[in-house]
């Protein structure tokens, strides 16, 4: 978590120096919305399996949010800081009675730069190159045997993708659509018990944009 702290402080800073550049607050925008992660982690799967890496074996879909804030330098150029988080929990029965449960956190903090298309338009496609740090985490609960397992792993991460608003107010538009592929790199001898790997994410959001 030390990572995600650090990443988040350098982030925070480059935030003065790019206001310093313009007094001019329609240059803010800020997103919020909800979000739909596709995650697809691949590793050389150890024999036996453990439980914590059925829980990130194969393709699956995660709900969540996200949030953005960018400082539009110029009517086209902006550097953007965003913040995803995706959840899901899974429950089995268990044999001894009472469910097995796994929740799957993956968290994105990112910061780049951000190119918008169309100027003063009604709709404004945009484009982004982030990188950052991705927390990946795992919980096991198993009532029966009074066991919990967390695991976690912090990471480097890019989004890379785009999207499109569309302008409804002076001040507010919607984003009808955003989609950022969201590789996570795992490093060799993570907590999630997996090797060198690569997570080869989709990330999918929809909300407000505040300007």
């Amino acid at each position: 978590m030390h990572k995600l702290f650090f990443a988040s402080l350098l982030i925070l800073c480059c935030v003065p120096l790019a206001v310093a550049q313009s007094n001019d607050r329609s240059r803010f925008e800020f997103f919020a919305g909800y979000s739909v992660m596709r995650i697809n982690y691949k590793a050389e799967l150890p024999n036996p399996l453990t439980p914590i890496i059925v829980a990130f074996a194969g393709k699956q879909t995660l709900n969540g949010f996200n949030a953005s804030a960018t400082i539009n330098l110029t009517k086209g150029f902006g550097l953007t800081g965003d913040f995803s988080g995706h959840f899901k929990t899974t429950s089995i029965p268990d044999p001894l009675g009472g469910n097995i449960s796994t929740h799957v956190r993956v968290f994105n903090l990112l910061g780049g730069p951000q190119y918008r298309f169309g100027g003063d338009s009604r709709v404004t496609p945009f484009v982004r190159a982030l990188a950052g740090v991705a927390n990946t985490r795992s919980r096991l609960e198993v009532p029966s045997l009074n066991s919990t397992d967390r695991l976690s792993s912090t990471d480097f991460a890019l989004a890379l993708g785009g999207g499109v608003d569309v302008r409804v107010s002076e001040r507010v538009a919607l984003r009808v659509f955003q989609v950022d592929y969201n590789p996570i790199f795992l490093s060799s001898g993570n907590q999630l018990g997996f090797g060198n790997a690569r997570a080869d994410n989709v990330r999918f959001s929809f909300g407000v944009v505040i300007r």
